[in-house]
C-alpha cells in the first residue's frame, strides 16, 4: 500500500494456474472507476521466473542457503557475505533487465500475452526506473524494491487515482509469500477453474503440457505451489472464486463477493460487462468432453483430486 499525493494505491494481485480466467476477472474489475487494472494485464517481468521478484529474492527454484546470524560487530564476516548478496543481487538484475527489454518490452500477441510493456509505460521512464534501481542496489533490497514498483505503477499511462491498481500475471499466487513483503495490503484474488478444462485450453498452446496426463502433473504441481505461497498471506487479504461459480453456478453471489472482499459498491459499467462478458459460452466450461474425455484422463484426474484433497490443498 502506498500513496500518491495522500491517495492510497493498494494493488490487487489475481493469479491462478493459468487459462483460469484472469484475465477476464481483470477486465471486468477494471469497469468500476476505483480499479486500474495494468496496462498491459499482465506485466510479466515482476512475477516470473527471471523476474523481478527473482532479483529480490533470488530465484524461486533455489535451495535456501541455511546460515548463521552474523553479529555486526563481527564486521568483515558480516561485509564479506553483504557484498556477496550485493554481487549476486547485482548479476540477477543485469540478466533481468536483458530479459525485461528482448522479452517483455514488446511483445508481438494479443492480450494477455501481448502486447508488453510498452503499452503502458514509455520507454524512458522504465529506463529511469531501472537506472535509479541499479544505483540503489546496495541498499535494502525490499524497500528498493518497493520503491521501483510504486514508481512504475504511477508512470503507468492511463491512471486517474484509483484506489486499487490490479495486475493477472498468473505466477501472481505462486509468488504471493514475496509479493506480500513488497506491499503488505495487498489483496490476492485466486481464480480457479474446473482442471479439465484448463487443461483442454493449454494443450492448444506452444508454452505448456504436451498431452493430457502431462497437463495434470502441470495443474497439480502450480495449485501446490500456490496453497505453499498463500501460508505466509494473511487469510482476510485472499479470496477464491471460480470462473464456473462467476459465469454460471452462482453469478450473483460470486460478483458480491468480489465487490465485499474489496469493499466496492455496485456500478452499472461493472455489472453490464459481468452480464454481457462473462458468461457459459465465452467460459468455454464442459470443452474438456469433446476434446480429451478419455478413461486414462478420468482417472488420473480422480487420483489428483484425491491426493489435494488428502492434503487440504482444494
Amino acid at each position: 500500500m502506498f500513496g500518491f499525493r495522500g491517495k492510497v494505491v493498494v494493488p490487487v494481485f489475481i493469479g491462478g494456474t493459468g487459462r483460469s480466467g484472469t484475465t477476464i476477472l481483470g477486465d471486468l474489475l477494471n469497469e468500476h472507476s476505483r480499479v486500474r487494472t495494468s496496462n498491459p494485464t499482465e506485466v510479466k517481468f515482476l512475477a516470473n521466473r527471471g523476474g523481478f521478484l527473482d532479483v529480490v529474492f533470488g530465484s524461486l527454484n533455489a535451495q535456501p542457503i541455511s546460515r548463521e546470524k552474523v553479529s555486526i560487530f563481527h564486521y568483515r564476516t558480516y561485509r564479506k557475505r553483504v557484498q556477496k548478496e550485493v554481487s549476486l543481487r547485482r548479476n540477477r538484475f543485469e540478466e533481468f533487465s536483458t530479459k525485461l527489454w528482448h522479452k517483455w518490452w514488446e511483445i508481438d500477441a494479443p492480450a494477455p500475452h501481448g502486447p508488453g510493456l510498452h503499452a503502458g509505460i514509455e520507454k524512458r521512464d522504465l529506463q529511469r526506473l531501472l537506472e535509479k534501481y541499479s544505483q540503489d542496489i546496495k541498499k535494502n533490497p525490499i524497500q528498493q524494491a518497493r520503491k521501483f514498483m510504486k514508481s512504475f505503477i504511477k508512470l503507468q499511462k492511463g491512471g486517474k487515482r484509483e484506489k486499487f491498481w490490479a495486475e493477472t500475471t498468473p505466477m501472481n499466487i505462486s509468488y504471493s509469500h514475496r509479493l506480500i513483503e513488497l506491499f503488505p495490503e495487498a489483496k490476492f484474488i485466486v481464480i480457479r477453474r474446473d482442471p479439465r478444462d484448463v487443461i483442454a485450453s493449454l494443450l492448444t498452446k506452444d508454452w505448456g503440457p504436451n498431452t493430457a496426463l502431462e497437463g495434470v502433473e502441470w495443474i497439480e504441481s502450480r495449485l501446490r505451489a500456490d496453497h505453499e505461497a498463500l501460508q505466509s498471506v494473511p487469510p482476510n487479504q485472499v479470496l477464491f472464486v471460480t470462473l464456473e461459480d462467476l459465469v454460471m453456478n452462482s453469478p450473483q453471489d460470486s460478483y458480491n463477493k468480489i465487490l465485499n472482499f474489496l469493499q466496492l459498491q455496485d456500478e452499472p459499467a461493472m455489472r453490464a460487462f459481468h452480464t454481457s462478458n462473462m458468461t457459459v459460452e465465452n467460459a468455454s466450461s464442459g470443452r474438456w468432453r469433446k476434446e480429451i474425455d478419455t478413461p486414462e484422463f478420468g482417472e488420473a484426474i480422480d487420483q489428483m483430486n484425491l491426493r489435494l484433497g488428502r492434503d487440504k490443498i482444494i
